[in-house]
């Protein structure tokens, strides 16, 4: 009996994997080196969707004061990239990182050694504390995770995005876009959008797509769109279109109204 490919992903979900990196990763705060390795690891911890990189602690040039252990395992069922570094799933100990000596900038609870035999020597870094290079380019909101990618292609499918029966948005020159374990998402060129988006405050950031900035519908759901103004070059088509949360709208394509994805942007 064959075996789906999404089966076969989420059920190492309640393990630590890990995987190897020949990157060149450096790690840096206000320009002050944190560490400097070719002998990364990515490593997800237990319930962890997206990896973190750990690196071994003999490539560390930040000084490290141990902040205790970590026996109590978080209690998310999934952890996803806005839950906290410290929300560790598995034992271990937890230190504060100070860079630039004694008297240096303190991050606190910022690295973790897991104790796991496979990771001797190695230690986690909280990701959003510094910054970080893969080679020589700079990279946002969490490492590229080798086994997961994005597709972008044209299309000529009709796309309805409706809200309670109020039209929002409808196309027939839709980007979808497909990423790994996610619903496909339709982008809209800003011209096929009916209603008067608002722009929020609010943003976020994908390693494959860079920086969205949000979009309210008014008198309607809030940050219920996204776009991408200077998308990564990976995401480049997207440029300047919007897209809707099909887990906050409902989609019709081609005539056919598609069911709401259950994922952690649901209502």
């Amino acid at each position: 009996m064959g075996t789906r490919m999404r089966d076969l992903l989420d059920s190492a979900l309640p393990s630590l994997r890990y995987e190897p990196t020949e990157k060149h990763l450096r790690i840096h705060l206000d320009g002050k080196p944190v560490a400097d390795t070719a002998n990364g690891v990515l490593v997800w911890e237990p319930r962890r969707v997206v990896p973190t990189y750990a690196v071994p602690e003999s490539d560390v040039a930040a000084r490290l004061e141990s902040a205790g252990r970590v026996d109590d395992l978080a209690a998310f069922p999934v952890l996803v990239p806005t839950n906290p570094f410290t929300a560790h799933t598995c034992t271990g100990e937890m230190f504060d990182v100070i860079v630039n000596g004694v008297g240096g900038r303190r991050c606190p609870s910022a690295a973790f050694r897991p104790d796991d035999p496979d990771l001797t020597g190695y230690l986690t870094f909280d990701f959003a504390a510094f910054e970080w290079n893969e080679e020589d380019e700079p990279i946002v909101a969490h490492p590229r995770d080798p086994f997961k990618r994005i597709d972008i292609l044209a299309s000529t499918r009709h796309v309805r995005l409706e809200r309670e029966g109020r039209l929002l948005a409808e196309s027939s020159r839709p980007l979808l876009l497909f990423e790994t374990s996610l619903p496909v998402r339709f982008y809209l060129p800003r011209a096929d959008v009916v209603v008067d988006l608002e722009p929020s405050d609010t943003v976020s950031y994908c390693a494959y797509k860079g920086r969205a900035s949000y979009l309210s519908v008014p008198d309607g759901p809030a940050d219920a769109a996204w776009t991408y103004h200077q998308p990564l070059r990976e995401a480049e088509p997207v440029r300047d279109h919007v897209a809707f949360f099909n887990e906050r709208v409902d989609v019709v394509v081609d005539g056919q109204r598609r069911q709401r994805p259950t994922t952690p942007w649901s209502d």
